[in-house]
This record gives C-alpha cells, sequence and structure tokens, in this order.
C-alpha cells in the first residue's frame, strides 16, 4: 500500500513541476503589440478570429518578433494552400460530379498547387513576400472564377475558400507590417 501512494505522490510531484516550468498555451502568447499591428491590417472582420488565426500554431505562440509572426503566417498559408490543393484533388474522386464541374474542380487543384510555389519563407527575407501573396490570391481568385462559370456550389468548396481565404488574410497583414514597418 506505501509502495502505491508512494508512485502516486512521485507523478503528481512531477505534474506540478511541468506545469509550473513550462507555460501552457494561454500563458504562451504572442506579445499584443504584434497581434494589433497584425489583426489591425487583416481582411478577417472580426479580431477574435485573426487572433484564432495567428495562434493557430504551437510554435507561433513563442514568437517575439513581427519577422517570426510573418514566418509563421507564411507557414500556416503555405499549410493551408497545400490542403486546399489536397482537398480540390480528393473531391475529383467523387461519382456525383459532372464533367464541368469536374474540370473547375481539376483546375482548382493545379491552381492551388502552383500556388504553393508562391509561398515561401525566400520572399519574406528578400521583400517579395507580399508579391507571392498576391500571386497566390490571384490563381485562388481564378479558380473561383472558374467554379462559377461552371455553377459549381458545394458547400465545403466554399468554406475551404473562406478558410483560406482568412489564412491568406492575416498572411498578407504579418507580412506588410514586416515590409512597412512604421517609424
Amino acid at each position: 500500500m506505501g509502495s502505491r501512494n508512494t508512485s502516486v505522490l512521485f507523478f503528481a510531484a512531477i505534474a506540478l513541476f511541468l506545469s509550473l516550468h513550462f507555460p501552457s498555451q494561454t500563458e504562451a502568447t504572442i506579445p499584443a503589440e504584434l497581434v494589433s499591428k497584425v489583426c489591425a491590417q487583416s481582411e478577417i472582420h472580426s479580431y477574435e478570429t485573426c487572433v484564432k488565426f495567428l495562434t493557430a500554431s504551437p510554435k507561433s505562440l513563442m514568437v517575439s518578433s513581427a519577422k517570426a509572426v510573418a514566418e509563421n503566417a507564411l507557414d500556416m498559408a503555405r499549410r493551408k494552400t497545400t490542403d486546399a490543393s489536397c482537398f480540390f484533388a480528393a473531391l475529383l474522386k467523387r461519382k456525383d460530379i459532372n464533367a464541368a464541374s469536374k474540370a473547375a474542380i481539376e483546375s482548382c487543384s493545379s491552381l492551388f498547387k502552383q500556388s504553393v510555389t508562391f509561398i515561401s519563407l525566400d520572399g519574406l527575407s528578400g521583400g517579395t513576400a507580399s508579391l507571392d501573396l498576391h500571386s497566390a490570391l490571384d490563381k485562388a481568385t481564378l479558380c473561383k472564377s472558374k467554379l462559377s462559370a461552371a455553377h459549381v456550389s458545394i458547400k465545403s468548396v466554399s468554406d475551404k475558400l473562406e478558410e483560406w481565404g482568412n489564412f491568406y488574410s492575416v498572411a498578407s497583414s504579418a507580412v506588410y507590417a514586416v515590409e512597412n514597418p512604421e517609424p
């Protein structure tokens, strides 16, 4: 009986030690001035949503500079762009989609796949990240046009494009904050 109590006490002590020495995700936050700078410029309708996107990645909670915020936002946008390309590729396997819709969806998969190459951290250090992001936005806009012309009306498609647009907006605002620092 004493051995069991000792084990429980030992694990409780370790848990207490870890909780006191490692910040939780709610304690580790991006500095408020960086969040304000990025989210004030974002086209996302809600400040809270912008903050949610900025803190969606655990590593984004440990940043301390505008450049690090932008790097994380670009990384998340790149991942969301890859996800969108894969989403459209998977959608092509559905049997209930007509030929015109399939052509538009296939085009979207290809356009998002091309966009992945535009969103990179190299642009941030080279000062071209905002142009790179706009190239990705142009591809997404072309995708939307093709879907509209083919009369594709699938809720999951609309949701995916909206999600991508939100991440794009946050990444674009973060990059803008780095490329156009306040005096």
